[in-house]
């Protein structure tokens, strides 16, 4: 093994290896009764690098993989790349833009031609980032989704939603961005908060009697769509007004006052002007009512002919202009200052209109209630982790709207519908393997065209699970990895067939319809049964990362200094359940040097072997008789971490899992036995095997320092860490009544002795003598040589100390006279035992004041209460020595 640390020299070189190796591959048919795990990887964008929120996911599905994959799973990790219809399509329009071209100019055709050369040149950057982050995907299996498999699998299930009367093509609002002039997602759409102002316009009645009701927005420039006033039915304020009409300031048309238990009574003046074209919230009460929707802005975010003098102005712009006109007219009771949050287009950046527009939309109900049932009940075929996001999935899905999947853009799946220009129908195949159509299904006309728009990106996505693995088609990789479990039957197995792990942003977006869609088209079977959400990642003060704030920080910039296992280390441990990961590289930094303490501790074993002649070792379990009780407390501790390791792995707490393999190697191996393995005799068994479970537990979570290390071993005789087994807890205990308190009393004499050092500046390079009290002779025998080589006492004498300057350490088993002449300053000596005898008195008095009550010793547990008397003698022991000590003290 090289000197030191250094995973810039074997990182890279060892990762390729393994791929090469084929080591990351899954089997389409596994081995007769060997189970299946996959993890479908949510696909990143084609435009993208590496951030760290890939980073954070790669870091968790990785050790799940890893860990399946020992446990002896056929363990498929499925690698992908996402179109991403706006964000690639806007590059490559800039691209092209800076050499004098445009999109349209073009034409359909070739445009798309280059933008799959971009795609060929640039879209493969972020896959080779994954694999410096040690990511063991099947890359065998890398699919696109654009490839032919997965245009098979859109093209197959529009055709069947279609006809099942799922999709449909009708006028509804959606999110309109201007600058990419294109229906947008949710997701797409990022509220900033804005200071505005709140206008109270006054809407004369129309019977002329010059009475007016005041209605409040921040949206003037409106007016023009509104198609009535409404009032909550149960606000004495209106009830004259119910069923009467008024006028719509500057656009002159009188509409009605409608009620609706909607409106606020609170906000503003409590009544609500309804515009159902430019607004969610009017569009649903427009529907209840049966009212008619007018546009007055249109896709360019331009005012309508129903503007009257101000069609043609940016309706963002006019607001200022109309009010003005307004206040004019004296149609503005009051303006007042407001602060509201606005919805931009998070690519273009221009403001997102609510339009009226003519989509495909897909029927969300059928699918909803599919996908409620699976996670709902005592035993559901779906669980979450955390579980909280349960909550917020039934929200979502008890209050969903119809998915608006249609996109005005060239880059992406086209949807599969031809309109015919005789009879105004539309064609759509019956099936994924019928060609194009040559002629309209309705009239037979040849005059048919495919329509222009594609489908939303999350439409593809929402199908990965299945069309990864081959749907529609009968394959052997959906027999292998699609899991069994039906939505509604509870749940079968406790060990899922499929995890889904992502961030807990996109729950709805991609989780849930992949939920409803995959469901639906494998007859009832989910598409995995746990659903693991991990947070955000943000800087150190929990900010939100961003190029304007300066606190971006480069995955791949820290992987090249500090390597990939750090980075995956400080991941997981700050990945805690429900928690934002607010990255500290201070933390990366304390676990770059946990590696570099396993990388040294490994060097010392192999040293240990070669000195010792060492060629091989036996499994300890096997050789009881070579063990001493050193040797048992290590074993002991070592399984019961493997057993509290694999346990926190099936809770979904990669969090605790390491910190357990972090405590238990750097302080009860390195810090503890290995220290102990200098001085003891006796065979290297327990060390070397303990040394390479370690390795093994480590491995999931540190792949690359801990595949390294183990390819070191000399007697591994060519195998590699890929194919070991994880180790588990062997069922029965090692220790033998005594090995852990043993252990246990000597750490405390051995902590104090070198606390006692610390203390009073004694070098520990410093011999020193010791005179021994105990009333537990056999445990002295026991680890007396221990304590005296690892707290450097030249010499234990069991006579009393005859006099003179000396320091007292004792622990409830050993009390220790330490002779200071000439090694400690008395001053110090003296603050150092007042201050113990303070705190000794204080355990001692509450102990006592314990046992004085009676209802702890007639209610609490005898062994407790036996205990707690054991304490107090103990105490008694040691206030007595630390006060003898004290008087031996020179004035």
């Amino acid at each position: 093994m090289e000197g030191s640390y250094n995973p810039q020299s074997f990182e890279s070189d060892l990762y390729e290896r393994r791929e090469e190796s084929g080591a990351f591959r899954a089997a389409s048919s596994p081995r007769p009764g060997q189970p299946s795990f996959m993890i479908t990887m949510p696909p990143p964008n084609v435009t993208g690098a590496l951030h760290m929120g890939h980073a954070l996911f790669l870091s968790l599905q990785d050790t799940f993989i890893r860990w399946r994959r020992m446990q002896g799973f056929n363990t498929l990790w499925l690698p992908g790349l996402d179109h991403a219809g706006i964000a690639t399509q806007l590059m490559v329009e800039r691209q092209i833009e800076a050499q004098g071209e445009t999109r349209l100019g073009l034409g359909r055709e070739k445009f798309l031609n280059r933008v799959w050369e971009w795609k060929e040149e640039y879209g493969d950057t972020i896959l080779s980032q994954f694999r410096a982050m040690g990511a063991s995907c099947d890359w065998d299996r890398l699919l696109f989704t654009l490839d032919e498999k997965s245009s098979r699998a859109v093209r197959e299930s529009f055709a069947r939603l279609y006809h099942d009367g799922l999709i449909y093509r009708g006028e509804r609002l959606v999110n309109w961005s201007s600058g990419l002039q294109t229906a947008i997602s949710d997701l797409e759409v990022e509220k900033k908060p804005l200071e505005g102002a709140l206008y109270h316009l006054k809407y004369m009645l129309a019977d002329g009697s010059g009475d007016f009701l005041v209605v409040a927005t921040t949206r003037p420039e409106t007016v023009f769509a509104d198609v009535a006033v409404a009032v909550n039915p149960d606000d004495p304020r209106y009830k004259h007004l119910h069923g009467k009409e008024v006028v719509v300031p500057v656009a002159g048309r009188r509409v009605p006052v409608i009620t609706d238990s909607y409106v606020d009574r609170e906000f503003g003046s409590g009544a609500l002007k309804i515009t159902p074209a430019h607004d969610a919230n009017d569009w649903a009460i427009g529907k209840r009512h049966g009212l008619p929707s007018l546009s007055c802005i249109d896709k360019e975010g331009k005012l309508t002919g129903l503007a009257g003098a101000f069609a043609g102005l940016p309706a963002t712009k006019s607001r200022k202009r109309i009010a003005a006109a307004m206040t004019e007219a004296g149609l503005v009771a009051k303006e007042e200052k407001h602060n509201h949050e606005v919805g931009f287009c998070q690519r273009s950046g221009v403001v997102v209109e609510p339009l009226l527009s003519t989509q495909w939309f897909v029927k969300m109900e059928p699918l909803a209630k599919m996908a409620l049932q699976a996670a709902g009940g005592e035993n559901p075929a779906i669980r979450f982790y955390p579980d909280f996001w349960k909550k917020t999935y039934f929200e979502w899905l008890t209050n969903i709207q119809d998915w608006c999947i249609s996109r005005q853009l060239w880059w992406g799946h086209q949807i599969p519908a031809w309109h015919c220009a005789e009879c105004a129908q539309v064609t759509v195949p019956k099936s994924a393997a019928e060609p194009d159509p040559a002629k309209c299904s309705h009239c037979g006309s040849p005059k048919i065209s495919q329509d222009p728009d594609v489908l939303d990106t999350w439409y593809s996505s929402g199908l990965w699970p299945i069309s990864t693995l081959g749907w529609p088609g009968n394959t052997s990789e959906l027999e292998t990895f699609y899991p069994k479990q039906r939505f509604d039957q509870p749940r079968q197995n406790p060990t899922p067939m499929a995890l889904m792990e992502t961030g807990s942003d996109i729950l709805f977006f991609w989780v849930a319809r992949m939920v409803m869609m995959c469901t639906w088209f494998m007859k009832g079977r989910v598409p995995f049964e746990d659903i693991f959400l991990h947070a955000m990642v943000r800087d150190e003060k929990g900010q939100k990362m961003s190029k304007t704030k300066g606190n971006v920080v480069d995955p791949m910039e820290i992987t090249r200094k500090s390597g990939s296992d750090a980075l995956r280390l400080t991941l997981l441990a700050l990945s805690g359940q429900g928690r934002n990961v607010n990255l500290d590289l201070k933390r990366l930094d304390g676990y770059k040097a946990f590696l570099n303490k396993l990388w040294n501790a490994s060097k010392f074993c192999l040293i240990q072997a070669e000195e010792r002649g060492v060629k091989k070792w036996e499994n300890p379990l096997e050789r009881p008789d070579r063990l001493d009780f050193v040797d048992r407390w290590l074993l002991e501790e070592l399984f019961l971490a493997a057993k509290r390791v694999n346990q926190a792995l099936t809770d979904y707490r990669p969090d605790a899992a390491f910190q357990e393999l972090y405590q238990f190697t750097w302080y009860e191996l390195c810090d503890w036995y290995l220290e102990m393995v200098k001085v003891k005799k006796g065979s290297l068994d327990t060390l070397l095997f303990s040394l390479e479970t370690v390795l093994k537990l480590l491995h999931p979570m540190a792949p690359m320092a801990t595949d390294k290390i183990f390819s070191e071993l000399p007697w591994i005789k060519g195998k590699t860490i890929l194919g070991e087994a994880y180790p588990t807890h062997p069922g029965v205990g090692i220790a033998v009544d005594g090995d852990v308190e043993a252990v246990a009393a000597l750490k405390r004499a051995v902590e104090g002795l070198r606390n006692f050092r610390t203390e009073n500046k004694i070098s520990p390079r410093q011999s020193i003598r010791a005179h021994l009290e105990t009333r537990e002779q056999a445990l002295w025998s026991r680890v007396g040589h221990l304590v005296m080589a690892l707290a450097k006492l030249e010499d234990v004498a069991t006579q009393p100390f005859s006099g003179g300057m000396a320091g007292r350490v004792a622990t409830p088993e050993l009390v220790f006279t330490l002779p200071l002449e000439g090694l400690v300053d008395k001053d110090a000596e003296r603050q150092r035992l007042e201050h113990e005898i303070k705190k000794v008195r204080g355990d001692l008095e509450f102990t006592e004041r314990r046992l004085g009550n009676p209802n702890f010793v007639t209610k609490a547990k005898p062994e407790l209460v036996d205990a707690e008397k054991k304490n107090l003698a103990q105490y008694k022991e040691k206030l007595q020595s630390l006060q003898e000590a004290l008087g031996r003290l020179p004035a």
